[in-house]
């Protein structure tokens, strides 16, 4: 049974589509996980500082999936390669 409805933005969407194909399917993955556990035990999640209301990073392989808790779902705002999180922390306007 699932507890969390998982919410891509338009953003999050139009990343997906520039993964190569076999690492979409991990990240979906990941994300079919955070139905059942948006905050699952061990270092794959951490929470960013500075963020009101909290928001979530997530490993999977190179990139990292940020979200966050609303409730009952969760609204994944990008999914991106590790390379650019600084970058794209900075420019997040929560």
């Amino acid at each position: 049974m699932d507890r969390f409805r998982v919410v891509l933005t338009d953003h999050a969407i139009a990343d997906l589509k520039e993964i190569p194909k076999g690492l979409q399917g991990q990240i979906h993955g990941d994300l079919k996980n955070l139905q059942s556990a948006a905050l699952p035990s061990g270092p794959q999640i951490k929470r960013l500082k500075g963020f009101r209301p909290p928001v979530y990073r997530l490993r999977s392989g190179d990139y990292r999936v940020l979200y966050q808790i609303q409730g009952d779902v969760v609204n994944v705002l990008r999914v991106i390669d590790r390379k650019l999180l600084e970058r794209v922390i900075k420019r997040l306007n929560l």
